[in-house]
């Protein structure tokens, strides 16, 4: 039979097969006859055995030449892109391997290239913000803790092809569909090759471990579940119910080993070119929506929003990649790597360790920037401290809104480095968080900003958990999620969070706008102006396309928003001049200027309202597996530290990257400047807001200097390290804890109570009244992680009226030790007595004076 197909191909195609062709053609025969049979299944069974081959045949010879093509396209792809990374690599001579370092992921210094990490979230959003009307359907109902499966099982119908009967769930999914297809064929061009499945509706989650127990039973519900319309053998008549269940037993030998099945034991895993993602056979065919809702119900471990959204995000990581650095970024990346280190190595041999140890560090970048860390060790047990620390979130940042007033301060430091009026970016903030004007905040979002904060991200607290729920610590750790991410939103941080990042991108593309309309090329603008767009990779054809696009003008007033849909607007004819020129299709000029202005806009906005990015990631995580005790509890060490760190590392590179020692000293002044009087601004506040009156900012205790001790601490605070400003004023923070537990993260500090629990049971034992605060503390510590039980605005009424009344039931006196700590180590009083149901006076803003 071999033979035959063989032969009938190269009659077929016109030319002898190569060996790699010939390989296996008994399969791609098989295959297309089956596929062929699908079409037209009686007028297939009518035709000869020889007919059915030779349609087959050169079915499998136009597979042969597309294959050929698609080889030769990635080869020039390659060659390209080899170029591209070598031309990055030549603008650091002496180190090339901080060129790979700043195309790989957003550096703040200004390096002139645009990251693959920055095109990848620019494709992302932008992606999100053309299905807006999908999210609202995924977002559940009850303040968005619950799903809601009316809406999701819509638009799964209409997904599928059926009427739900329910317009908001049409228009949703005709919109996931055209994106999930734009990406699709945005990745091809690139040099992906992911077919078209007419079928395909929305991507599906197994949970492996829910199939692996299940062998019997999920074979018998998936032949029920099947479309049968498509499974066909290669003669046009129909699989029946036991030749399905041969062929899901082995798609279930697949899903419950994780593919382990097809690893052939000696031949190198995991380096296939990313180009070739997505184009595996997608076999598993469902019949209906509600034959694919009852599979994930069953065994799926992902809802609805998790799966649409992880579509898009991958699909933008696998774009940004392979646009980047060729059809198979990871043998590029291992390629330019070693060919920079031996590079440095021989100008230096000196500095080998030093060279040795940046490599690892530049391939955990990479492995951060590509989405490709390994899956947990243990999912029960990432799931177990993601539950942990998403409860941290929920229980003790009630109040972050508090300390995000210092956001004010870098928001007006980076609009005024961009050349942005100040007011302006105010004035749109106001905008923006008017409860009254939704139509500016869905403009925004259609512009792609404030995207994380729309579907409820906490990435900017350093929470990514799993959120599946496949087992008890799975469903914990959902809801817990659920809860912190509420949480952020009754506070208002969402709202203000997403109000400033809109705000800012908003004024950013009205400036960008601006320009284009007023200078026709970025040799024409002034100095200041060119330098920066060029210090952002922004290059002259992708100023020219931004020029030809038609600014929006949201207010009505003469504004001119420069936005990827005014870019995505402009007609081929309009592009085809400069196409020509280029020589690129004016669809793929769309696609780089749309994404470079978004990616330009994200990136300083991320640097405005500060949020970790891949470079903090990966300097956070290293190469700590998750699912693992010490990749558990590193991640436990740096929870509320990704801020803090963002911040300073983005703007102390960008403080550094300065032309002048002046320039320098003025940017780093004026952060210090802004930090320290926003942050005194927010320490009053939440003084106030916990019943207690403010602290004194004129004390002289810190080295006999009036204010000093209160400025550093209220620096701190600015820069979201509060907590260790209460060093400042004592040994422990106004919570009890140590330095050294502060310093290791809320699972440090918890430790230190449970464990300190033991040396006060021992001290009561012995008379001593003062150590009878058992009950006390373990309220105290319960609070933490009670979601909402910092809320800002109830805080102060909550504490007074629940938990101080605990506290002083389980441990008598402690409210007046509380009392007396404040006063004797902070200076301060309470206008709120601890205990009280009631203030019995206002609080005294004249003790931040000293009176």
């Amino acid at each position: 039979m071999k033979q035959q197909c063989i032969q009938a191909v190269q009659q077929a195609i016109g030319r002898a097969l190569t060996q790699e062709q010939i390989k296996d053609i008994e399969g791609r025969i098989s295959r297309n006859m089956r596929q062929l049979a699908q079409s037209d299944p009686q007028a297939w069974q009518m035709k000869t055995s020889a007919d059915r081959l030779t349609e087959a045949a050169n079915a499998a010879a136009k597979e042969l030449q597309a294959e050929a093509a698609k080889k030769k396209q990635r080869v020039a792809l390659t060659i390209l892109a080899h170029d591209r990374v070598q031309n990055v690599m030549a603008q650091f001579p002496d180190d090339p391997l901080k060129g790979l370092d700043r195309l790989l992921a957003f550096a703040s210094d200004y390096p002139g290239i645009m990251s693959i990490e920055s095109s990848s979230r620019a494709i992302r959003d932008e992606a999100m913000s053309s299905m807006l009307e999908a999210i609202d359907m995924t977002r559940g109902k009850f303040l968005g803790l619950f799903a809601d499966e009316a809406k999701a099982r819509a638009l799964v119908q209409e997904l599928h092809g059926q009427d739900s009967g329910v317009p908001e769930a049409k228009v949703g999914a005709k919109q996931f569909a055209d994106v999930a297809n734009r990406l699709r064929e945005r990745f091809n061009r690139a040099g992906g090759d992911v077919g078209y499945l007419d079928d395909w509706a929305i991507p599906r989650s197994h949970s492996q471990l829910k199939v692996a127990r299940a062998k019997d039973q999920w074979i018998a519900d998936h032949v029920q579940w099947a479309n049968r319309s498509k499974y066909f053998k290669a003669d046009g008549t129909r699989m029946n119910d036991a030749e399905l269940a041969d062929f899901f037993t082995n798609a279930w030998e697949t899903v419950a080993t994780g593919g382990v099945n097809k690893l052939e034991p000696g031949r190198a895993m995991g380096n296939g070119a990313r180009a070739n993602r997505g184009s595996e056979s997608r076999q598993i065919h469902y019949r209906d929506a509600d034959a694919y809702l009852a599979a994930q119900a069953k065994y799926g471990d992902k809802g609805l929003m998790d799966l649409m959204f992880g579509h898009i995000d991958r699909a933008a990581r696998d774009i940004a990649l392979i646009e980047a650095m060729g059809p198979n970024p990871n043998h590029a990346m291992r390629y330019h790597t070693e060919t920079a280190a031996k590079q440095m190595t021989q100008a230096k041999p000196e500095a080998k360790a030093k060279i040795d140890k940046r490599v690892k560090r530049l391939e955990q970048l990479y492995t951060e920037v590509a989405g490709t860390r390994e899956p947990p060790a243990s999912a029960a047990l990432a799931n177990a401290f993601d539950t942990y620390r998403a409860t941290n979130v929920a229980g003790k940042l009630g109040s972050a809104v508090i300390t995000g007033l210092s956001d004010q301060g870098t928001l007006a430091l980076v609009a005024k480095m961009n050349g942005m009026p100040v007011m302006k970016v105010l004035g749109n903030e106001l905008r923006m968080l008017n409860p009254a004007n939704a139509s500016h905040r869905r403009l925004a979002m259609r512009a792609g900003l404030g995207i994380d904060q729309l579907i409820g991200s906490l990435a900017r607290w350093g929470e990514e958990g799993l959120g599946t729920d496949a087992e008890i610590a799975g469903r914990a750790s959902k809801w817990s999620q659920a809860a912190a991410t509420k949480v952020m939103q009754l506070s208002g941080m969402n709202a203000i969070d997403a109000g400033n990042r809109r705000a800012f991108g908003t004024t950013m593309m009205d400036v960008t706008g601006d320009l284009t309309r007023r200078f026709d090329s970025l040799a024409a603008l002034k100095e200041g102006d060119r330098k920066l767009m060029q210090q952002r990779g922004i290059t002259d054809q992708d100023w020219s396309v931004w020029r030809l696009a038609q600014p929006e003008d949201w207010r009505g007033a003469g504004d001119q928003v420069l936005t990827p849909g005014s870019i995505y607007r402009i007609s081929d004819a309009a592009l085809q001049p400069l196409a020509q020129k280029v020589g690129v299709s004016p669809t793929r000029l769309r696609e780089q200027a749309a994404t470079r202005l978004l990616g330009m806009v994200l990136d300083e906005t991320n640097m405005a309202i500060p949020a970790p990015g891949a470079r903090e990631r990966a300097f956070m995580h290293g190469n700590n597996q998750r699912g693992t005790w010490s990749g558990e509890i590193m991640r436990s060490f740096w929870q509320f530290k990704s801020f803090p760190i963002s911040m300073i590392s983005k703007h102390w590179r960008r403080a550094m990257a300065q032309q002048t020692g002046w320039g320098k000293a003025g940017y780093a002044a004026a952060l210090f400047a802004t930090a320290t009087v926003l942050g005194a601004i927010a320490t009053q506040v939440n003084e106030i807001a916990s019943g207690r009156d403010p602290k004194n900012m004129l004390d002289d205790e810190l080295g006999g200097v009036p204010g000093l001790r209160f400025g550093l601490a209220s620096m701190l605070k600015g820069g979201a390290l509060s907590l260790y400003g209460d060093f400042l004023f004592s040994n422990t923070t106004q919570g009890g804890t140590s330095a050294l537990a502060a310093f290791g993260g809320p699972l440090a500090g918890d430790l230190e109570t449970l464990l300190n629990l033991r040396g006060v049971t021992a001290d009561a034992a012995l008379g001593d009244r003062d150590a009878d605060v058992i009950g006390a503390r373990l309220i105290q510590l319960g609070k933490g992680h009670l979601p909402g039980a910092n809320l800002w605005y109830t805080k102060a009424a909550t504490d007074h009226m629940i938990f101080h009344q605990l506290q002083e039931y389980f441990s008598p006196g402690y409210l007046n030790r509380m009392q007396r700590r404040a006063q004797r180590e902070f200076g301060q009083s309470y206008w709120w007595e601890p205990g009280e149901a009631g203030p019995a006076r206002a609080p005294d803003l004249g003790a931040a004076a000293g009176n």
